[in-house]
């Protein structure tokens, strides 16, 4: 996946992006499930999240994993965890996606875990647990979704288990290098497969969209003339760009 692909996604909503994948079939057996996560939100609203998936998968904890993770990573205590391993995994343009199990009042970090991986240029943290230090770690300044808040640390009830592994979160696949896209409307995973076409398609859509807006207000004329789009929407938004009026991005 490109910086190039990857900077045009970011230019368009969430919303877009699910209809646009709708629109090729995805998800359409199964309803939006598959594609937009459920009960994950902006715990900074107004900051878009754009990038690459580093995935983390936790387990429910138990003894002998705890044991298991300690002796597979030659570390003690709470250093015997992927999630430090992971962070150090996370560069510019990925996003730390966190399977935690729909466990939203439990935490899988706070300021100083997170701190770390933003140190490290990351893009954004999505999980459907909790984050710890809630307001501290949104200080930090980056995109931040999560399940919700909470106040206790997360190894108590679960623990970071394998990291870039395919893992479900907020109900939806993510698998490594998915591209995650986040606004305000929620969180959308798009398969690295359908970057590209998404991209073109996805610029195309919001121009035309921009039209539909423009031409509502100069022409006091309803919206469903043009949804769904047809040929009538296609011939207003060319005569609009012919004619130097296309709407502005």
């Amino acid at each position: 996946m490109s910086d190039e692909v990857l900077a045009e996604i970011g230019k368009l909503g969430a919303a877009t992006v699910f209809y646009l994948l709708h629109m090729r079939g995805v998800g359409r057996k199964y309803g939006s499930g598959p594609i937009v996560m459920q009960n994950v939100a902006p715990l900074a609203p107004g900051r878009k999240l754009v990038g690459r998936a580093v995935t983390l998968r936790y387990l429910p904890t138990r003894e002998d994993l705890q044991a298991e993770i300690a002796t597979s990573s030659g570390a003690d205590g709470m250093n015997a965890t992927p999630r430090w391993r992971v962070i150090e995994a996370c560069g510019p343009g990925d996003v730390l996606v966190s399977d935690a199990m729909g466990q939203s009042g439990t935490s899988t970090g706070g300021e100083i875990v997170y701190g770390r991986l933003f140190q490290r240029g990351a893009a954004g943290i999505v999980t459907d647990g909790a984050i710890r230090d809630a307001q501290p770690t949104v200080d930090l300044g980056w995109p931040v979704y999560a399940g919700g808040r909470a106040t206790m640390i997360g190894e108590t009830k679960m623990l970071p288990y394998e990291f870039n592994v395919p893992i479900q979160c907020g109900g939806v696949l993510v698998r490594p290098g998915d591209i995650i896209l986040g606004d305000d409307d929620g969180v959308v995973v798009l398969a690295a497969g359908f970057a590209e076409e998404v991209a073109r398609a996805g610029k195309e859509h919001e121009a035309i969209e921009r039209s539909i807006l423009a031409n509502m207000g100069e022409e006091n004329v309803s919206p469903a003339h043009y949804y769904p789009f047809n040929e009538g929407t296609l011939a207003m938004h060319r005569a609009r760009q012919a004619s130097g009026k296309g709407a502005q991005e």
